[in-house]
């Protein structure tokens, strides 16, 4: 079965950019089959492309080879690392994107081996010339250590990316993203709450800003353009208008404050 490659970037589709890299990826792996998760990320969102990485990954099977290219620093000091957790594989630039993936068995290299890039590299675009010729090598059978040295968990950026606090009878987080739909995703887990919250989702209630919404199991709970809050598939806190926008509702953004109280 073709190995899988899975590529997360904040390039948009209106450039050639993630076209280049399948190009690159496909004349050296012409068997890998190539997924989109996503090249929506905000531009330069670090913490975004860790949270979608960390929620996606674990619904893909053995060996997926997972390269995020979300990379303000690229062309400068910056490393690149890979990291290998469990079974699977993650390519990035030492800037944080891995640190919901990272665990106390993964195993760090930095890339340092330039025979595995392309002959000539742009100091702006990595993805093409050093990124996608990786990966590829990669499914087709590199053994990790051939990338570079080895590193310790305290040579790599970990980056605190989530930092909800809970109190006696309260959780406060925040904002984390908003997604395509106008959602917008908390930190707040959904094993914060006490017991099995779910046996009466009337007993908490969420404030953000100014408003007030209620736990509820799904959208349709409330009327057409009715405010909530819900457990995503991720698993984490998410607040929401049913059939509508609540980032715009809300005139919300990354990093406002949400309180759920019991």
């Amino acid at each position: 079965m073709a190995k899988i490659i899975t590529l997360t970037t904040d390039f948009g589709l209106e450039d050639e950019y993630v076209g280049v890299m399948k190009g690159v990826i496909l004349s050296r792996a012409p068997g890998a089959r190539i997924v989109d998760l996503t090249h929506g990320i905000k531009a330069q969102d670090v913490r975004q492309a860790a949270f979608v990485l960390h929620s996606a990954s674990r619904y893909f099977p053995p060996d997926t080879v997972h390269t995020v290219v979300v990379d303000p620093g690229v062309g400068g000091e910056r490393k690149i690392i890979l990291l290998t957790a469990g079974n699977q594989l993650f390519l990035a630039p030492d800037n944080g994107a891995l640190s919901l993936v990272h665990r106390q068995d993964s195993r760090i290299y930095e890339v340092t081996n330039d025979k595995l890039f392309l002959p000539a590299v742009s100091r702006t675009f990595h993805g093409r010339d050093i990124f996608a010729p990786l990966a590829a090598a990669l499914v087709n059978g590199l053994d990790p250590a051939e990338v570079g040295p080895g590193l310790a968990d305290n040579e790599i950026i970990l980056l605190p990316l989530s930092e909800a606090r809970i109190a006696e009878r309260e959780v406060a987080g925040s904002v984390i993203g908003i997604d395509h739909f106008g959602n917008l995703i908390t930190d707040i887990h959904r094993s914060m709450l006490p017991g099995n919250y779910s046996d009466d989702l009337s007993l908490f209630s969420v404030k953000i800003g100014a408003r007030m919404a209620e736990i509820r199991a799904c959208y349709e709970d409330v009327s057409e353009g009715g405010l909530l809050a819900l457990f995503g598939s991720r698993d984490y806190l998410e607040i929401a208008v049913n059939r509508g926008n609540a980032a715009m509702l809300l005139k919300s953004s990354i990093d406002d404050e949400i309180v759920v109280s019991w």
